[in-house]
């Protein structure tokens, strides 16, 4: 029988009178053009449809303090359009853009002076509703999504993260032009339409992800704690006061900075042809002028020297959070790390699940998942939910004994080889599809430095040893390299005591 390994670097080609089966690895097509966009091409025949990628390495670790949240901010208005699509008259539009852009700045920088509710931030929003009722008499803000439905396209969506901005979307093959024109102009030339309007949608989305959410709450405060000056500090969708004082200008400078084509990495997976392709992607994306080069995230996280714990105040079922910081890939130790997180929290085998749902029926439920990104330094992490009345010291108790056991007993030989193969096993499954395989390799590329890296990791997993878990247990696992963060309703405050009742005051003389 197949080895897991070898059903993830195998990529099945249509069927014929003799199957046969090509490395995923010579099925990769590079091109580079000249203004340093990377693009990969994988030819599959299967079906008459394609899935494009294009990621940005511009996520919610390259944003600035005071400025969190631009990055995913800036997501939600590269659906907009573009000059030719999405409005009727863009030279008019022009004129209105600009004019909402200073009175948005100029509110801006009274929210940020703390003169948010005064007489002039009032007029300049009122100012602001004017301006922009005005301008959506001349643009439709659906006019992308239409198109792309208008011509079959199917999971047509973006997403933010703390490391890239990524966009993606499947088509009919027939359709690889008009896909190539669109997604080459939004990289180039967005139009930040209705940018007020979208800051609200995103503030509105803070106040649902994290202020109003228990889990939310508690994977903030834990990045909080975890961290002190890496950027992966704060969140994604931004902090309130932030999102309340960006503009319109803040925005267009993000992108000059790091939407150039040297910072992106492209993808395309189904029915394309190399040769036809090829000369597509240099007629539209390489006509986007190269920009500056883009450095990476700079921070210098200093080592941490003793444990840290937290306790979130919220009117909510109890949870616990621990997260002990880690390298990133491709370190070996990432590596192991992925044996890891399968060994303890996959499922009904995991060892986690094992003791504190099963055996001891401490939690009704256990995860473990790395975060809050991968191109820096980040984090394993270990979530507990309690069953009923168990206590959370009981149950920080035994996660720690569970740890404490992979650093004195060698992993079985057996279980290790389970581990491994369902660590291939899903890898594998990842690759399957057009978008899951344009999704792997575009990732690999633009985090990692090197799609390969997609190609490399089953092989590297399977040289995972119970000597590189037990090494890497007794590195990592420990107090000071943790973070312990829980989310608890406030205890109740006690009754101040009643004063005794004061005597009645007498009238009257003597008796």
């Amino acid at each position: 029988m197949r080895s897991h390994l070898a059903a993830a670097l195998l990529v099945l080609m249509p069927p014929s009178p003799a199957p046969a089966e090509v490395s995923l690895s010579s099925l990769v097509h590079e091109h580079t053009l000249e203004n340093g966009m990377k693009w990969l091409i994988v030819e599959r025949h299967q079906a008459p449809v394609f899935t494009g990628f294009v990621r940005v390495r511009a996520g919610g670790a390259d944003e600035e303090p005071g400025y969190t949240g631009l990055a995913h901010l800036f997501e939600h208005m590269a659906f907009k359009g573009t000059p030719v699509l999405g409005t009727s008259d863009f030279e008019a539009e022009k004129v209105l853009l600009r004019r909402i852009a200073e009175v948005g700045d100029r509110l801006a920088a009274l929210e940020r002076a703390g003169k948010g509710e005064g007489e002039g931030a009032k007029a300049a929003r009122a100012r602001l509703q004017e301006l922009s009722a005005e301008h959506s008499r001349l643009i439709d803000e659906n006019a992308l999504a239409t198109l792309y439905q208008l011509n079959g396209a199917a999971g047509l969506n973006a997403t933010t993260d703390k490391d890239l901005t990524s966009y993606f979307v499947s088509l009919p093959k027939n359709r690889l032009e008009l896909w190539a024109t669109v997604e080459a102009q939004r990289l180039a030339s967005p139009v930040l339409r209705d940018f007020y309007t979208e800051r609200d949608v995103v503030m509105e989305e803070r106040r649902t992800s994290i202020d109003s959410s228990p889990l939310g709450a508690l994977y903030e405060e834990l990045l909080q704690i975890s961290f002190t000056s890496s950027p992966y500090r704060w969140p994604t969708v931004g902090y309130q006061d932030d999102l309340a004082a960006m503009t319109l200008s803040r925005a267009h400078e993000f992108h000059e900075r790091y939407y150039v084509p040297s910072n992106a990495v492209g993808c395309i997976a189904g029915d394309v042809r190399v040769a036809e392709l090829v000369p597509l992607l240099e007629r539209t994306f390489g006509a986007i002028p190269a920009g500056p080069a883009v450095p990476g995230p700079l921070f210098a996280e200093p080592p941490q020297r003793a444990a840290r714990r937290s306790k979130v105040t919220f009117d909510a079922s109890p949870r616990l959070a621990l997260a002990f910081r880690k390298p990133p890939p491709p370190e070996r130790d990432d590596y192991v790390f992925d044996v890891l997180q399968v060994l303890l929290g996959e499922g009904r085998t995991g060892r986690l699940h094992r003791r504190l749902v099963i055996k001891d029926r401490l939690a009704q439920g256990v995860g473990v998942f790395g975060g809050p990104g991968a191109r820096l330094p980040n984090l394993f992490i270990v979530l507990v939910t309690p069953l009923g009345d168990a206590r959370i010291d009981e149950i920080e108790r035994a996660v720690w004994e569970e740890l404490e056991r992979l650093k004195s007993e060698p992993v079985a030989s057996r279980e290790l080889e389970k581990v491994r193969n369902r660590v291939s096993a899903d890898h594998a499954r990842s690759l399957e599809t057009n978008a899951g395989l344009a999704s792997v390799l575009s990732y690999s590329q633009a985090v990692v430095g090197d799609w390969r890296y997609a190609v490399e990791h089953p092989k590297v997993i399977e040289s995972i040893t119970a000597e590189d878990v037990q090494r890497v247990a007794r590195q990592y696992f420990t107090a000071q390299n943790g973070a312990v963060a829980e989310i608890g309703r406030p205890r109740p405050t006690a009754p101040k005591p009643k004063p005794p009742p004061r005597a009645a005051a007498q009238t009257g003389g003597a008796p």
